[in-house]
């Protein structure tokens, strides 16, 4: 495997030196950016890349916080914990203790949720702690590669699906199409109002760095009846009349009695809406992964649903291809809902996101298409 080492340098230096021999001896590669820069700070660019050519990532954590990259306004290693995240490739985190963290780092330590709280990071105080610690949880990674797995659904899921669940008055009329995403836990333990707070303070952050909304879109804060949403109001559109817009996140919701929904608006054009295999897949795949960053439940099982809140204006196509002249349209309304009939474990949201992603989005085509 290949095995990045994110930190900065200034005050780890020994402990960032003391570990590629270590991971070589493992039998492993170790990554950092030293290793492909010249320079004393990498560019984003090579720090991004090595991070996704990686099957694992370790995240120390010292006092400092580091340069800011004026593109994200955000530190190397914030960055690279944020590709990470985004590429759904093992994350483990390790914390330097006694040390005092200047404010930048106490920030970013907050942001990585139950990382920062200290239930899934593990404290070291010298070297040899920290070889013992990386040592433990390569060698948890060897066990157990991939625990990506299925089982028959043995009992009845409530999905709450939007139109359903009447929040029509959450979204604008225009919206009429919409991708819906239900991460539903199988006998989690249910979210306290405080925790529901916690969660909902930090899921704009959430979004963001999950690559959903861009740095500079807004995003607005709400709190329902059993729940909180974070909303994303729609772009503006420009062009012309037949040129393609993309898609978009509208919503994502986390609700007291458990469960995460993520809703998109559908790319499309001034004909309709477009289903097209890779952009839901793409889409799919970052909220199931959102859905596991956010998720408080305890649970170690899920169920997915998935559908579009109206066929109406919906065709299937392939988004690059051009103007579209004519296309097949649904004439009804009516939802399309793919009710869950077995359940994931934990990696469905993880590192086997990408893969559950294209299930479903060949499921949700194939559906629209025989419902024609």
């Amino acid at each position: 495997m290949r095995i990045f080492i994110s930190s900065v340098r200034r005050g780890l230096e020994v402990e960032r030196d003391a570990l590629p021999g270590l991971i070589k001896a493992l039998g492993h590669e170790p990554v950092r950016f030293e290793d492909f820069s010249a320079q004393s700070a990498p560019s984003r660019e090579a720090c991004i890349k090595g991070v996704e050519s990686s099957d694992a990532y370790l995240l120390i954590l010292g006092p400092h916080y580091g340069t800011v990259f004026p593109e994200t306004g955000q530190s190397a290693t914030h960055d690279e914990w944020v590709a990470a995240q985004r590429a759904g490739i093992a994350r483990y985190v390790f914390r330097k203790s006694g040390s005092t963290f200047d404010v930048e780092q106490q920030q970013f330590e907050k942001s990585l949720g139950e990382y920062g709280s200290g239930r899934f990071y593990k404290a070291f105080s010298d070297v040899s702690e920290l070889q013992q610690a990386v040592v433990a949880s390569i060698r948890e990674l060897e066990a157990a590669p991939e625990s990506l797995d299925f089982e028959p659904l043995q009992e009845t899921v409530e999905v709450r699906w939007l139109l359903e669940e009447d929040f029509r008055n959450q979204f604008s009329s225009a919206e009429r199409c919409l991708l819906e995403i239900h991460v539903v836990p199988i006998h989690g333990r249910p979210v306290s109002a405080r925790l529901l707070d916690e969660v909902g303070a930090g899921l704009p952050g959430q979004v963001r760095n999950a690559g959903l909304v861009s740095a500079a879109q807004g995003v607005e804060l709400d709190h329902f009846e059993g729940g909180v949403i974070v909303r994303s109001p729609a772009p503006s559109r420009r062009g012309g009349l037949h040129e393609t817009h993309d898609g978009s996140l509208a919503a994502v919701l986390i609700r007291k009695a458990g469960g995460t929904t993520v809703t998109f608006r559908l790319p499309g054009d001034m004909m309709g809406s477009i289903l097209d295999l890779n952009d839901l897949s793409r889409r799919l795949g970052s909220a199931l992964r959102l859905a596991g960053q956010v998720d408080v439940s305890g649970a170690d099982r899920f169920a997915i649903g998935v559908g579009i809140t109206s066929t109406s204006m919906v065709a299937v196509g392939e988004l690059g291809r051009g103007p579209r002249n004519s296309v097949g349209m649904h004439l009804s309304s009516a939802p399309l809902h793919l009710e869950p009939d077995e359940t994931v474990s934990r990696a469905a949201l993880d590192r086997g996101a990408g893969e559950v992603a294209t299930m479903l989005a060949r499921s949700l085509i194939r559906t629209f298409q025989n419902s024609t």
